[in-house]
């Protein structure tokens, strides 16, 4: 079987001209002009704008604290998906005692969302760590510093017999938030 000249390098042609093709593509994806990730997040496009603490309830021996935070997408497309994880940690072991995790979901673009985290303590000093993910990728890590310690009253009990008794109970917390920061954690790539 005899291939004609003409054939032979439109064949030859026809497959340089295919890896050419291919090399160019394979650049591009590694050059990171074609994403083949399902999404590609712009570096730093979430902030924690603020952060309050909000006592919930409190009984003799804990103290239950919502932590707030605002979390605002400047990305002019919709976040990711969101979840927060908050650890407890006494401060003087520093050894987790409670950790909460909440599913957020997405954050419209150009927008603040709140991340309600309910946290239990007692009497004790804290760090609170709280951990931010996007689509279950760490991009937020933030650390909040918090005392709380009850205050005592007495009640005097008078029996039938006369005797007086002194009981303590907690009259309520005293809480202090003395410091917050929060940053971004940045791709080493």
């Amino acid at each position: 079987m005899n291939i004609s000249k003409k054939t032979k390098k439109a064949g030859i042609y026809s497959a340089v001209t295919c890896i050419i093709f291919v090399i160019i593509i394979v650049s591009l994806i590694f050059t990171g002009f074609i994403s083949v990730s399902a999404k590609n997040y712009p570096e730093e496009h979430l902030f924690v704008d603020a952060t309050y603490l909000l006592k919930t309830n409190e009984t003799n021996s804990s103290v239950d604290v919502a932590c707030n935070l605002y979390l605002t997408n400047i990305w002019d497309k919709e976040s990711g998906d969101i979840t927060a994880t908050a650890y407890v940690i006494e401060s003087d072991k520093n050894f987790a005692v409670y950790k909460k995790t909440v599913e957020v979901g997405t954050i419209n673009p150009d927008s603040t969302g709140e991340i309600q985290i309910p946290i239990v303590l007692s009497n004790n000093s804290y760090k609170v760590e709280i951990l931010i993910f996007e689509d279950g990728k760490l991009v937020i890590k933030g650390q909040l510093t918090i005392s709380s310690y009850p205050v005592y009253d007495y009640k005097e009990i008078v029996h039938e017999e006369g005797q007086i008794e002194k009981v303590q109970f907690v009259d309520h917390w005293d809480m202090r938030n003395s410091y917050v920061k929060f940053n971004q954690i940045r791709d080493t790539n």
